[in-house]
């Protein structure tokens, strides 16, 4: 695509609803705050268990705070993993058409929701897992989502390129 003008598209099924939410969720869990949460939530079990190790506190108080500790954990993946879906359902609706193209200055892409054309510059980051292409923007948390088929290998050594990030999970 980059030499070429011409868009690449696809129909968007189900399976690849599944699998970029699939791989979303394992690429946004390991964000930084995620993995500081996650890593909050684990020294907050070890500490238990060690307190308990030395008797410092009854197994029957322990047990409910690595319950709710666990249940935290579980939550928080559940939640992402939610939200990542009903996201790309809507944006990436079954059955409709996605297409990408990369311009000189922007990234052009439809899907579901309309059209985009958003300049590199917007861009902090590419990350590729499995199907899924993600572009996280500068200054916030938004990112882009798109099928990875969507992008030769080439086209992603460029966004890395004029992202100034490398590409990967």
């Amino acid at each position: 695509m980059t030499a070429d003008p011409a868009s690449a598209s696809l129909t968007v099924t189900a399976e690849l609803v599944r699998a970029m939410t699939r791989d979303v969720t394992a690429l946004l869990l390991r964000t930084r705050s995620t993995v500081v949460a996650g890593t909050i939530l684990a020294v907050a079990a070890v500490v238990g268990l060690l307190l308990a190790w030395t008797g410092h506190v009854d197994l029957d108080v322990l047990v409910p705070g690595l319950a709710v500790i666990a249940g935290s954990g579980g939550a928080m993946v559940l939640g992402v993993r939610r939200s990542v879906s009903r996201a790309l359902r809507v944006a990436l609706a079954p059955g409709s058409t996605v297409s990408a193209r990369l311009a000189d200055d922007v990234l052009c892409s439809t899907a579901a929701l309309g059209e985009s054309r958003t300049a590199w510059a917007a861009f902090r980051e590419l990350r590729v897992r499995g199907s899924a292409a993600v572009l996280r923007m500068r200054g916030t948390s938004a990112f882009v989502v798109l099928p990875r088929a969507l992008f030769t290998d080439d086209d992603l050594a460029t966004i890395s390129m004029r992202v100034g990030r490398p590409a990967g999970g």
